[in-house]
């Protein structure tokens, strides 16, 4: 399967292709300012890694939750995309690709930075989710005595994180191993995953489509 990966959730702004389901190449930047002017370069570049576009099975790409402005720019740029090579779309839950680099068998939290002093969370055993995301404060995060997993920029001393960085690369490895599950043709209604606080919705977005 050939596969262009996108991750744009947080300030990594990360693109990877792959082919025959085996990593071809990947694009990487970490200036969170700079996604609108790059991801669409960096999709540019890493397209190239195919002869003929038409050559590409499907775009798979991080839904988040995460940055609002990043999470509408890369799926409106996959759905453009993906209309125009009548290819599919893979989207990714960005929490259910971090938890797929997790060699924990037992029950655990992942988790990414929101807003403020908060944090979008996700419990899981091993690969399984056991609830929604949703979103908790880090005097929460204080109180959970299983290992948390995730990334932050945030000084969190308190809390012992198992730092796994989001990245394209995990999104294109998730993608190919439930492709059969998560695929969706180029005209099915995709959109990010956005919270409020402590609830987990999922907006109908039409400027994403």
């Amino acid at each position: 399967m050939n596969i262009v990966a996108i991750e744009s959730s947080t300030n990594i702004c990360s693109v990877s292709s792959f082919k025959d389901n085996h990593l071809l190449n990947v694009i990487e930047t970490k200036e969170a300012k700079l996604h609108t002017k790059v991801l669409p370069i960096m999709i540019k570049t890493i397209m190239v890694d195919f002869s003929n576009y038409q050559d590409i099975d499907a775009f798979a790409v991080s839904i988040g939750p995460g940055s609002f402005t990043s999470l509408r720019i890369s799926l409106s740029l996959v759905k453009g995309l993906a209309f125009g090579l009548r290819n599919n779309i893979i989207p990714i839950p960005t929490l259910e690709s971090l938890n797929f680099a997790i060699d924990d068998k037992k029950e655990h939290y992942v988790i990414l930075d929101s807003f403020k002093d908060k944090f979008f969370i996700q419990k899981f055993n091993g690969e399984d989710a056991l609830d929604s995301p949703s979103i908790e404060s880090i005097e929460e995060l204080k109180k959970i005595k299983l290992k948390i997993y995730g990334y932050s920029k945030k000084k969190i001393e308190e809390i012992h994180l198992h730092k796994i960085s989001p990245s394209s690369i995990l999104i294109g490895e998730y993608a190919i191993k439930n492709k059969i599950k998560l695929s969706k043709q180029y005209d099915s209604e995709i959109n990010p995953i956005y919270l409020s606080p402590n609830k987990y919705i999922k907006i109908n977005d039409s400027k994403s489509r």
